[in-house]
């Protein structure tokens, strides 16, 4: 019993390390420096010093909306070239300062083929309501689908009750999108 456990203790360990040292996918995803390598011209965005999320903590991306419908909004990544059928481990950090009327986090992944047709679009979301000025962490495990070629991270905030006249506002950081070979083994 005790070997099955540390045996186990083990492979837990080597998957977080193999996961750890990983290439990023994701071009400037921690905004160390700057945001470059991410757009959306109808958000206003800028690179904040004086935040930053538990992983890298140099720096965050600040996005904000005076459109207060309670709708979404957010940055998009440059294009990031996969392989059909492969998995990828995506994750990223958000928070929501007390003084924003933003009331959740959310990124979307949009699978493209080489045509630039979407194919498919997966989610990752927080509850609606979460806890504010903390750094929360977002992840998903999401296979390329067949035909995929570069796929798009949409990071969004979600405003809150329409017709509120504050700022809607929020830090997104650590964002990555890693190979996940894990799911590469005969047991797949």
């Amino acid at each position: 019993m005790k070997s099955t456990v540390g045996i186990l203790i083990i492979t837990l360990l080597s998957m977080s390390i193999e996961r750890s040292a990983a290439q990023n996918l994701v071009a400037n995803g921690t905004f160390d420096a700057n945001i470059n390598g991410w757009d959306n011209p109808f958000i206003t965005s800028e690179w904040v010093a004086s935040e930053g999320g538990p992983i890298s903590g140099s720096g965050a991306m600040r996005i904000s909306t005076s459109n207060n419908n309670n709708g979404l909004f957010g940055m998009n990544s440059d294009p990031i070239s996969v392989v059909a059928g492969n998995w990828y481990y995506t994750a990223a950090w958000f928070m929501t300062p007390a003084i924003s009327v933003s009331e959740r986090g959310l990124y979307f992944i949009d699978w493209y083929d080489s045509d630039e047709v979407q194919l498919l679009r997966d989610a990752v979301s927080s509850e609606y309501g979460v806890v504010d000025d903390v750094w929360l962490p977002l992840e998903g495990d999401f296979r390329a689908p067949e035909n995929a070629s570069f796929m798009i991270i949409r990071l969004r905030l979600q405003s809150g009750i329409p017709g509120q006249i504050e700022e809607a506002f929020g830090f997104w950081d650590d964002a990555f999108v890693l190979v996940d070979s894990i799911f590469f083994s005969s047991f797949d």
